[in-house]
């Protein structure tokens, strides 16, 4: 390591965040790898006394193709903390956190005077073997005011494929407002493309297909833009179906590697009461024929679905994709609503009788009563299915979860808490994860589109990080560091996948357990160098 006295610089692990008059405390001068694994670390730095423009990087001991370099940037937090979370978080106030990776470029670098910034580094691709890399910062004369080196190990042993079914909520209309581009335009699709890219590479294989215009947040009595995939064309009493869009959207889906459908909720969120928001061609117009004016189980709605469902299943069918489709009712249904979310699904099995059902829900009676096939069952919530012996539940979190330790990405809290969700998965054997919201770019209830540079909080209803977990950049997707680190709590998971197969699933949870973790969503140490060096043992245990 090489330093000015004026310039400090050093390797820290990527779950440090790296911020203002904090000096970092991760400090990580190597790690190992398996093959096939996305990796990430930090550069800290600071300028002492002054600030410094005009720097550039310099990268040494990989080639350009497999390093992605990143900058990464405060961005507010002005809902750090809700009423009743617990105390596991960097800071309760509003301010800042490092969250935003912007790609570097290798000039025009500034160091503010006296404030810890951070480059972050992402490898991927690399052969098994040893690298030795250096990393370096010059001004603009092309002195050396910092060098610093990283080493890394990557195994010969292979990450196997994430065999999760795993969806974040794509809001497709938000791009569509953010970018002011038609929806599925040429120019649309080249940004949503970036946008599933994005999610594939962090842990997403199910894409939410909206069938119709997904009746989520969105506040009673309004509605979101149109985002309705299949046509529908309406004869007096009788329905045409055209899937053509829709075909096409699964199609491209799979091209850009998501594996599993999530057809969108066929009766509205919280409860089932109404239906979602359908348009269809009548008489050569084009209008909203249900809506929140509908109910559930109105005649006209029932007489809809008994019409769409069984031509949707044979479609399915015959295109293959059944076998990969999961269905929901509603999302998030209370406790009042259950006997009539059951009657919303015992019509809708009738005309699915072999689909899998999904939905966001945590009351185990639901599941117990068939009105469910795999529950999306809060983190802070599962004990009852963890007594029961429940094996095909899923889990989620969004912005209630955010006591008794469990796993969430608010912005305020340390990347570990993210991370640590993939081992949890695995020791819970839990096989399914939701959140709601990869890209939600809106005010609460979806009442006015944001800038998520400038508001991260849904205009103060959700904690700063709830709402997304990427931003959007000029071509694209861009990454934040809490994706990375939820990235990583999955590529854990598919570590323990191996390591059970080399010595079964009783040593590895054994292991597990002996390390200090629980069978549930809230005991395991509360510290990143536990789980760091956890993961090394893994990658030993793996290599043995």
């Amino acid at each position: 390591m090489y330093q000015k006295h004026n310039f400090e610089i050093f390797p820290v692990s990527a779950l440090e965040k790296v911020r203002g008059q904090i000096r970092p405390q991760l400090f990580e001068a190597e790690n190992t790898a398996l093959q096939g694994e996305r990796v990430g670390f930090q550069i800290a730095y600071r300028s002492v006394g002054l600030t410094r423009s005009d720097l550039q990087y310099s990268l040494r001991g990989v080639e350009e193709k497999n390093a992605q370099v990143y900058l990464v940037r405060e961005v507010p937090c002005t809902f750090a903390v809700a009423e009743g979370s617990d105390d596991y978080v960097l800071q309760s106030d509003p301010g800042t956190m490092p969250d935003l990776l912007a790609p570097a470029t290798k000039s025009g670098i500034v160091a503010r005077g006296n404030v810890w910034q951070a480059f972050y580094i992402v490898l991927s691709g690399l052969a098994a073997g040893e690298y030795e890399i250096q990393f370096s910062i010059s001004d603009e004369s092309g002195e050396l005011l910092g060098q610093t080196e990283y080493r890394l190990h990557v195994s010969s042993q292979e990450l196997p494929p994430n065999d999760l079914v795993c969806t974040f909520w794509m809001h497709y209309d938000s791009l569509a407002d953010y970018y002011k581009l038609p929806l599925f335009s040429e120019e649309y699709n080249k940004i949503l493309k970036s946008y599933i890219e994005s999610a594939v590479k962090h842990g997403l294989t199910m894409l939410l297909t909206p069938l119709f215009t997904p009746p989520l947040d969105t506040e009673v009595g309004k509605e979101r833009m149109t985002v309705q995939l299949v046509e529908v064309e309406k004869k007096g009493d009788t329905y045409e179906f055209g899937f053509d869009r829709l075909e096409w959207f699964m199609r491209f889906a799979e091209e850009n590697g998501v594996r599993y459908y999530e057809m969108s909720h066929l009766f509205s969120q919280w409860g089932a009461g109404f239906a979602p928001k359908i348009v269809a061609k009548e008489q050569g117009v084009t209008r909203r024929i249900f809506g929140w004016e509908t109910e559930a189980l109105s005649d006209g709605y029932k007489g809809f679905l008994s019409a769409f469902l069984p031509r949707l299943r044979a479609w399915l069918i015959e295109k293959g994709f059944y076998e990969r489709c999961y269905f929901h009712i509603s999302d998030e249904p209370n406790e009042a609503a259950f006997e009539h979310y059951k009657a919303c699904h015992d019509f809708v099995k009738q005309y699915l009788p072999d689909a899998k059902f999904v939905d966001a829900m945590s009351h185990y009676e639901y599941y117990a009563q068939g009105a469910v096939d795999h529950p999306f069952v809060a983190v802070d919530a599962t004990e009852t299915f963890i007594e029961k012996g429940v094996k095909d539940y899923f889990v989620y979190y969004c912005t209630g979860q955010r006591n008794e330790f469990v796993s969430n990405r608010f912005m305020s809290m340390p990347l570990e808490r993210v991370r640590i969700l993939g081992m949890q998965m695995y020791l819970n054997g839990v096989r399914g994860f939701l959140q709601w919201g990869y890209n939600f770019y809106y005010s609460f209830l979806s009442r006015e589109a944001l800038d998520p540079y400038a508001v991260t909080d849904c205009m103060g209803k959700f904690q700063s990080g709830d709402a997304f977990v990427v931003y959007p950049g000029k071509d694209g997707a861009l990454e934040s560091i809490r994706n990375e680190a939820f990235q990583q709590g999955i590529q854990d998971l598919r570590a323990l996948n191996l390591l059970e197969k080399k010595i079964g699933r009783e040593k590895v949870t054994a292991m597990l357990e002996e390390s200090g973790m629980a069978k549930n969503f809230t005991d395991y140490p509360k510290n990143a160098l536990w789980l760091i060096a956890l993961r090394k043992k893994i990658n030993r245990m793996i290599e043995q």
